[in-house]
């Protein structure tokens, strides 16, 4: 499957109407499926659509038994890392619901992009363990011209459990001083993420 197959429709949009963080949005999700960092055993493909995103997922993860989880509409456009708010963790249970497993598992991963039409960066980076996080909103640093979100909200989080074939110049290892494969790298899933795992049989 190609990243952005030929078919699919190109859509051009009036100079005026396009700003320049809109076209840099664009640009970056362009980078992203014709020239994907690569990550030893990752999967990864541009779906266009919802049928594509479902053909890839079925290769990835060898199975056509699938069940798909997404993050809490109440949670944030801009995510949970948006510096407008400030949450703290309540609970962290594993996803076990539609037979999940709660162990190291592989899972396919589909992002949302910046682009005129539908278009998904699907991923798998195995093994994943997945999380539904509970967060209570911290009312005092809210910014007073904000709309009133949701005190609580519920997010997926997914932790890639090996990292030894992840790339050792990415800034979160910089960071943190430490080299892939000596930790997990988790982090949030936004609002139009959508998750997919085998449907585990009893």
């Amino acid at each position: 499957m190609s990243p952005i197959p030929s078919r699919c429709p190109r859509r051009t949009l009036p100079t005026s109407s396009v700003s320049i963080s809109i076209a840099r949005d664009m640009w970056s999700t362009l980078s992203s499926c014709d020239h994907p960092r690569e990550v030893v055993g990752e999967q990864k493909a541009c779906a266009t659509s919802v049928e594509s995103m479902h053909k890839f997922v079925v290769s990835a993860l060898e199975t056509n038994s699938l069940h798909a989880f997404s993050t809490s509409l109440d949670v944030p456009e801009e995510g949970i890392g948006s510096p407008s708010h400030i949450y703290k963790v309540l609970v962290v249970p594993a996803v076990t619901a539609h037979g999940a497993n709660k162990d190291a598992s592989n899972t396919v991963t589909c992002h949302s992009m910046s682009f005129p039409f539908a278009l998904f960066y699907c991923h798998a980076v195995n093994q994943t363990r997945i999380y539904e996080v509970t967060l209570q909103k911290d009312e005092v640093s809210a910014a007073p011209a904000m709309p009133r979100m949701p005190v609580v909200v519920r997010a997926l989080a997914v932790c890639h459990v090996n990292t030894s074939g992840f790339d050792p110049t990415l800034n979160y290892w910089v960071k943190l001083g430490l080299k892939p494969g000596q930790a997990s790298v988790c982090h949030f899933l936004t609002r139009g993420d959508v998750l997919w795992t085998p449907a585990l049989v009893a």
